[in-house]
């Protein structure tokens, strides 16, 4: 099979768009990186504002056709999941599938078509099976993460979860959502140290500052870190300690605090075994206020009888 033989563009040659006829620089705002080997050209040639006016409006009738037929076009894969995850929205979708390492090297044939009712079911664009999942926990595991890892990969994602969200707060979806993308960093990034590529500490050095520039943006990182946010991630004993150091109770509620104690509590549990001592004195003489006295109560009595 014969390579495919790419035109390389310059940066100041325009490409004529093949729908609308217009002549458009060639950046990534005009139109998309193009990898489908039947054209030979650094980008497809419909520009971005035609293929967006093709798909139409979220939610018309034939829309997600649409998408996959434009996806199929451009080679690139239909995940079912994650097009649902970005609320079935192209706008949403298409740079997740362009830019994110997980996806790097797939293609159409890559697809997988989920539908809801927890069945995968054969697109119309696509003539091969797809296996339903049966088991609930790989179900739950490839509808958050994806189909097609293996299960030391989900296992690996998994604990980097884990990590993730034992160690910064997750408020919002948005956060979410860029843990998962680290997650998926760093998974790709141990994948390359394992096959031990020739270019694979250059690959490494563009994931690590992918996976920097999305904690830089969550403000993940350590610099980064306000007082507040520090708290939350040291012991309790370290952390009441700081509390003491820095904003200590003062010293009247602290002895207020002691009184109450060593009447009610101690002086109480002295009472109890039988002592007599400064404890249980305090203690009954807090109780006096709320003691009836039936002795002075039987002398008044007797002296309102006479």
């Amino acid at each position: 099979m014969a390579a495919k033989k790419t035109v390389t563009l310059n940066a100041s040659e325009k490409i004529k768009c093949l729908k609308c006829g217009k002549t458009k620089m060639p950046s990534t705002k005009n139109f998309y990186e193009n990898v489908n080997p039947l054209f030979n050209s650094e980008k497809f040639e419909v520009c971005k504002e035609c293929i967006n006016n093709y798909i139409g409006e979220k939610g018309s009738e034939g829309y997600t056709d649409r998408v996959k037929l434009v996806l199929a076009m451009l080679d690139k894969p239909f995940i079912g999941d994650q097009w649902v995850s970005r609320e079935e929205d192209w706008a949403k979708y298409i740079p997740q599938v362009s830019s994110f390492p997980q996806y790097k090297g797939m293609s159409f044939k890559d697809s997988t078509f989920l539908l809801s009712g927890n069945i995968n079911k054969p697109s119309p664009l696509m003539n091969d099976e797809v296996e339903p999942i049966s088991d609930p926990n790989l179900y739950e595991l490839t509808k958050y993460w994806g189909r097609g890892y293996s299960n030391e990969d989900y296992l690996y994602l998994e604990e980097e979860k884990v990590k993730l969200m034992s160690s910064f707060e997750c408020p919002d979806y948005g956060m979410e959502m860029i843990m998962r993308d680290i997650c998926f960093i760093n998974l790709e990034i141990e994948k390359v140290r394992q096959e031990q590529k020739a270019n694979g500490s250059k690959e490494i050095s563009n994931l690590i500052k992918t996976r920097s520039d999305l904690m830089n943006d969550a403000k993940m990182k350590p610099i980064q870190a306000t007082g507040a946010e520090a708290n939350d991630q040291i012991s309790f004993g370290v952390l009441v300690k700081k509390w003491e150091n820095e904003r200590p109770i003062p010293q009247g509620l602290d002895d207020e605090m002691k009184n109450y104690i060593d009447t009610f509590m101690v002086g109480h549990l002295a009472k109890m075994e039988g002592l007599n001592n400064e404890m249980t004195e305090k203690y009954e003489k807090a109780l006096s206020e709320y003691t009836i006295d039936f002795e002075e109560l039987n002398k008044n009595k007797e002296y309102d009888d006479d």
